[in-house]
């Protein structure tokens, strides 16, 4: 991410005053793909879906993603201010997912 992207998204977060500089920096952190720990995260396995690559990924329609996030078959994260969430969703579980779909099918 280029310098002046981290600026201006620094710049946005901290007008909430809702959010702690320390939340800011972690949002920064993620938007770069790096963990709380500071390495940085695989993005092939951590990778954060929206709503419709899920839906495509699974060939349902993206009612039934979200039925399935509130059901647990698959991890969701929700990210925004109030009345402005944004619902992201963990490639690695849609894999997980998958496989168990798989297998279930092969037995």
């Amino acid at each position: 991410m280029m310098q002046s992207t981290k600026t201006a998204v620094l710049a946005i977060i901290r007008t909430d005053p809702s959010i702690t500089r320390e939340q800011a920096n972690a949002a920064l952190d993620a938007l770069e793909g790096r963990t709380a720990a500071g390495l940085a995260v695989d993005a092939p396995t951590d990778r954060a879906l929206t709503r419709r690559q899920v839906a495509e990924m699974l060939g349902v329609c993206t009612d039934t993603v979200t039925r399935y996030a509130h059901a647990g078959l698959i991890k969701a994260f929700c990210f925004g201010a109030k009345g402005k969430v944004t619902s992201r969703y963990s490639a690695e579980s849609v894999r997980a997912l998958l496989e168990r779909g798989r297998r279930k099918a092969v037995a």
